[in-house]
């Protein structure tokens, strides 16, 4: 029984390293560590954007992966063994992943200063607006009652 222990040990043991091996060789057309931040920076906003409200994505007639996968030219197969690949260095990985996080944090920097200037010309917009309107609310009733006055009188004719 000991030996019979020791045997499937020893081929678990050697099974596994020769897996390690085998699959730690960079695939064909091995996709390279800045196109991997970049198509895992897109799906992780596209993950978010389905997340928000799919059906504006598939309204658009725009199926995400497919979408990814056209944009940066590769197919589900390639990115799949890249990703694979990878993974094996873990501190590569993690390179990679810290990279797409510098990338959305900037983004989203971006984004938000985006958002504020956005509001504060919105916020003049409306107070032009607001102001023109009253002076010209004499103006605009006019208009208004014209126009009432014209359907009218095309009614009685």
């Amino acid at each position: 029984m000991n030996k019979l222990q020791r045997i499937i040990i020893l081929c678990l043991v050697f099974s596994c390293n020769n897996t390690l091996n085998q699959n730690n060789k960079p695939p064909e057309n091995l996709i390279s560590k800045e196109k991997m931040v970049d198509i895992i920076y897109d799906m992780t906003l596209i993950n978010v954007a389905k997340g928000v409200n799919k059906s504006i994505l598939e309204n658009n007639g725009i199926i995400p992966e497919q979408y990814l996968f056209n944009k940066h030219s590769i197919d589900s197969m390639l990115f799949a063994k890249s990703n694979e690949y990878y993974s094996y260095d873990l501190k590569t990985y993690q390179t990679i992943y810290d990279n797409v996080k510098i990338k959305l944090e900037k983004n989203k920097k971006i984004i938000s200063d985006s958002i504020e200037i956005l509001k504060q010309i919105s916020g003049e917009m409306s107070k032009k607006l607001i102001k023109e309107s009253k002076k010209n609310k004499i103006l605009i009733d006019t208009i208004k009652i014209d126009s009432i006055s014209k359907i009218k009188l095309i009614n009685t004719n």
